[in-house]
Parts: C-alpha cells; structure tokens; sequence
C-alpha cells in the first residue's frame, strides 16, 4: 500500500512539473503567449558563446566569460512568467604596462550579479548589453560581437555605444565620466 501511495505521489508530482511549461519555444520567438511558456535554444546558438574568451586593446587585456542559463524563470509583477535560455557574461581588465586588475567581476556566480546580457542576433553580429550597479549609475552601454567567419575560435567585439539614459541622482556631471571598463574600441577575441 505505501508502495502505491508513493508511485502515485511521485506521478502527481510529475504532471504538476510537467505541466509548468505550457509551449516551447524558438529563442528568437518575441511573443509569450501564455504563462509558463519557454523560450528554448532551439538552434543551439548559445552553446558556441559559453567559456572564456580573450583580448587585448591599448595596453589593456580583457577576458570575458560567457555561461548559458537554462530555462531560467523570469517573472513580472503583473503575475505573467515565462522561462528563457539566457546567455550572460562577467568580465575582467588588466592594465599590462602595470599588471594591475582594473576591474574583476569573475566572481560573480548569482544569476542576477551578470551585468552583459544578450539582447538577439541578426545573422552572425549578436547584440549585448552592459547594466551596471546604482553606485555608477546604472550606466547602461551596447555593443555587439560577431562570429568569424574563417575562425570558429575567434570573434570580434565592436560597436561599443552608450544608452542615452542614466539614473537622475547621479554624482557624475555627464556619461562619459562614470567609470567604464568595458573596451570602447574594436577588438578581436579568442577562445581559451
């Protein structure tokens, strides 16, 4: 008897589970129909991005690290929820001249610590973007990154632009003065 108890608990269980998800969907998909819907690297287009990658600008070396998010549930205020396959970096500079760390945020491990998302694609240029903290403002910049063609193991950054909104109580007198160490020229990166 507790042997059907059990088996019949774990069954309700399973359903209910099953049941969370209501349509799976392309990544690129834009409309969320209905709760619970799941927008699913279906292309497997994230995968390429996941590890580490390096490069060097200006006497200044930057590695970014790339880690996919699994149906990751984002909810919104209003009840509506919907789960995404997400693609998130965190990065570090180092100044080469003086081997000092500018800025290191490899640490972060928190899903919501990311600060560069990915915002779509169209063809073989992907589009980030970068959300600092309060303390700069919630600076916010995009810029986009593009496969090599002749190179699986080489991309190229470019683009590096700033939103034109910043947070209303910010101690800096104009964008350009809140620190920023994300590169501002092109650069090229390579897988390690």
């Amino acid at each position: 008897m507790k042997t059907i108890l059990k088996l019949t608990c774990f069954l309700l269980f399973t359903i209910q589970v099953s049941c969370q998800v209501t349509q799976i969907k392309p990544l690129n998909y834009t409309d969320i129909e209905s709760n619970g819907d799941y927008r699913k690297d279906l292309d497997g287009i994230l995968p390429f991005w996941v590890g580490t990658w390096k490069g060097t600008v200006n006497n200044r070396e930057y590695t970014f690290q790339f880690t996919k998010f699994t149906q990751h549930l984002t909810t919104f205020s209003s009840g509506r929820y919907f789960y995404l396959d997400e693609l998130k970096a965190k990065f570090k500079v180092v100044d080469l001249s003086t081997n000092q760390v500018l800025y290191d945020d490899l640490n972060v491990t928190e899903f919501e610590d990311y600060k560069i998302w990915l915002l779509g694609n169209m063809g073989e240029e992907y589009f980030y973007a970068f959300y600092d903290t309060e303390v700069n403002c919630y600076n916010s910049v995009k810029f986009a990154l593009i496969k090599s063609v002749d190179n699986p193991n080489q991309i190229a950054y470019k683009d590096f632009k700033y939103d034109e909104s910043i947070y209303l109580e910010c101690p800096y007198e104009t964008q350009a003065d809140i620190p920023m160490f994300l590169p501002k020229t092109n650069l090229v990166l390579i897988r390690q």
